[in-house]
């Protein structure tokens, strides 16, 4: 595996910096994004004020300089906070679908695609009262499903399997299998490494 976000530091005062089982917990929940199977993920941050701007410091200091996993932190207007990681090079992969890009210029977003102008409009509307569930197409999930979700398109809902899925089902389970199988190779992974030895593989 390939490490883009190395930082040369002294193994204890990177420890010391940062809560090992916080940032263990992320890195877990966020494994198919790391891994490239999912172009990215909302993680709430939960507690009080203080305690969500330490969880906030802790994922800068550990994220930070990394090229492979960006990250946006999400204000959201009921005081919560959010962040959406990012990995860029699936989510252009993602975004090279004309389908999926068609449907997006049909919500509003820019006539031409361009990474950070995409990333910077879903993040104003994640900010915004009314949630785009057009994030299904930025999480991975199959743009049918997305569709049916939002009401568009004629395909019947079929059942939930971490998503609503419309239509055949097979497409969906295919990429949920992915995620699954990335987000248990990630949580062996962990059980595995210190946290500064998962800075030198993820």
């Amino acid at each position: 595996m390939n490490i883009d976000c190395i930082k040369n530091c002294d193994n204890k005062s990177c420890e010391n910096k940062i809560n090992s089982s916080y940032i263990k917990r992320i890195i877990r929940l966020i494994g198919p994004v790391i891994l490239g199977s999912k172009p990215a993920e909302i993680v709430n941050i939960p507690g009080g004020a203080e305690d969500k701007k330490k969880k906030l410091n802790e994922i800068k200091e550990f994220f930070d300089g990394c090229r492979k996993i960006k990250y946006e932190i999400i204000n959201v207007n009921d005081n919560s906070k959010r962040v959406l990681f990012i990995n860029e090079k699936s989510m252009n992969r993602c975004l090279e679908d004309k389908k999926c890009r068609n449907f997006l210029k049909f919500l509003g977003y820019p006539k031409e695609y361009n990474f950070e102008e995409y990333m910077k409009e879903l993040v104003l509307r994640l900010e915004s009262e009314e949630f785009p569930h057009e994030i299904g197409i930025f999480l991975g999930y199959p743009l049918k499903d997305v569709l049916g979700f939002m009401g568009y398109g004629n395909k019947e809902f079929v059942e939930v399997c971490s998503w609503r899925i419309y239509g055949d089902k097979e497409i969906s389970q295919k990429v949920y299998n992915r995620f699954v199988r990335d987000k248990i190779k990630m949580h062996e992974l962990v059980e595995k490494m210190s946290i500064n030895e998962l800075r030198a593989v993820i």
